[in-house]
C-alpha cells in the first residue's frame, strides 16, 4: 500500500453534508417589464425584476430558517475539505468530532427555525388561499409542504478511506491486482483535488490580504481569519497526506507573519502591516509554485490494460 494511501486512510474521513435552503425571491413578469420601462432597456433584452417568494412571510424565513443554513455554509466551505465525491467533505479524524457537534448546533437551530416559523406559515397561506396580494399585484406562494422539503441540514455517518482488501476472495490474482490498482489511483486522485483546492484557498486568502493592505480602503474582518483557517485546512490536510515541506513552510509564514496579529493591530502598525503584505506575497509565490508542479505521490500499483476485465469495461 502507498504510504500516503496509508496515511489517508489512518488521519481522515469522508463526511456525507448536504443542506438545503428556502428560495425568497421569485421573479415576475411586471417587476421585469418596471425595470425595462425604467432603464429604457430593449426588447428582447433579459431583465430581471423579483418579489419576495413568500409573500409577507419571506423576510421572517429568511431569518429563522435560511440563517441557519448560511452558518452550516459557511462553516463547512472554510472548515472542511472538498472532496471529489459529491455530497462530500474531507475531514480529519482529530477535528471529526467538532465537526458534528458543530453540525448538530447548525441542525438544532434550524429545526427550531422551521418549528417557529411554519406554524405562522401555515396559517399565512390557508388565509391568503396561496395568493399573496404584494400591493398592486398577487402571487401564488408554495404551499407549506413545499416549504418544508426545501430546508434541511443532514450530514451522514463518518466514511472510512480505505484502499481494496481483496485478501481471502475468490478472484484472479490479476484482476484482484488489479481492482486494488485502481482503487488506490482513485483515492489519490481524490487526494490530490482536496490538496489542490485547500491549495487554491489559502493561494486566494493571501492574494487577497496583499491586494486589501496595500491598496484597500475597507478592511473585513474575516480577512486574517480567512487566511487563518485556510492554512490550518491544508496544513492539516498536509500532515495527514504527504507532509508536503513546501506547503508546510507556506503556512508557517502565514501563522507566524500573518495570523499572529489581529485584524486591528494589523491596521493600526505599519511594521505589522508591510510584515503582512510581505509574507502574503511570499506565501502566494510559493503556493503557486507548488500548484504548477507535478503532484508529489507514491507509485500505487501498476494498473493493467492488456488483458484486463476491467480494462476492457472502464478505459
Amino acid at each position: 500500500m502507498s504510504t500516503f494511501i496509508d496515511n489517508l486512510s489512518n488521519n481522515m474521513l469522508l463526511l456525507p453534508v448536504s443542506m438545503g435552503r428556502i428560495q425568497l425571491e421569485v421573479k415576475t413578469k411586471k417587476g421585469a417589464d418596471a425595470i425595462k420601462s425604467a432603464l429604457g432597456v430593449a426588447e428582447g433584452v433579459r431583465a430581471g425584476g423579483t418579489i419576495g417568494a413568500l409573500g409577507a412571510m419571506t423576510d421572517l424565513a429568511a431569518e429563522l430558517i435560511n440563517r441557519p443554513y448560511g452558518h452550516a455554509r459557511t462553516y463547512t466551505y472554510t472548515h472542511t475539505l472538498a472532496a471529489a465525491v459529491r455530497g462530500h467533505r474531507i475531514v480529519t479524524t482529530t477535528r471529526t468530532p467538532e465537526h458534528l457537534t458543530r453540525y448538530a448546533e447548525f441542525r438544532h437551530a434550524m429545526t427550531n427555525g422551521i418549528n417557529e416559523f411554519m406554524p405562522q406559515y401555515e396559517a399565512y397561506y390557508a388565509s391568503t388561499n396561496g395568493i399573496a396580494d404584494m400591493g398592486s399585484s398577487q402571487i401564488t406562494i408554495p404551499h407549506p409542504d413545499a416549504v418544508r422539503e426545501k430546508a434541511y441540514i443532514n450530514v451522514g455517518v463518518p466514511q472510512q478511506i480505505r484502499p481494496a482488501d481483496l485478501d481471502g476472495m475468490n478472484l484472479p490474482a490479476g484482476l484482484a491486482a488489479d481492482i486494488a490498482a485502481r482503487t488506490d489511483a482513485h483515492i489519490m486522485q481524490q487526494a490530490e483535488a482536496a490538496k489542490t483546492a485547500a491549495v487554491e484557498e489559502l493561494s486566494k486568502a493571501v492574494d487577497n490580504i496583499e491586494k486589501q493592505l496595500t491598496s484597500g480602503k475597507r478592511l473585513h474582518d474575516s480577512l486574517i481569519s480567512n487566511a487563518q483557517n485556510a492554512s490550518r485546512n491544508l496544513r492539516e490536510f498536509t500532515d495527514s497526506f504527504d507532509n508536503d515541506p513546501r506547503l508546510i513552510e507556506a503556512c508557517d509564514i502565514v501563522d507566524d507573519r500573518i495570523a499572529s496579529s489581529t485584524l486591528e493591530q494589523v491596521k493600526n502598525s505599519e511594521t505589522l502591516r508591510s510584515q503582512a503584505v510581505r509574507a502574503a506575497s511570499t506565501a502566494s509565490k510559493s503556493l503557486k509554485r507548488v500548484a504548477s508542479a507535478p503532484a508529489v505521490s507514491d507509485e500505487v500499483g501498476t494498473i493493467i490494460t492488456g488483458d484486463s476485465l476491467l480494462a476492457d469495461l472502464i478505459d
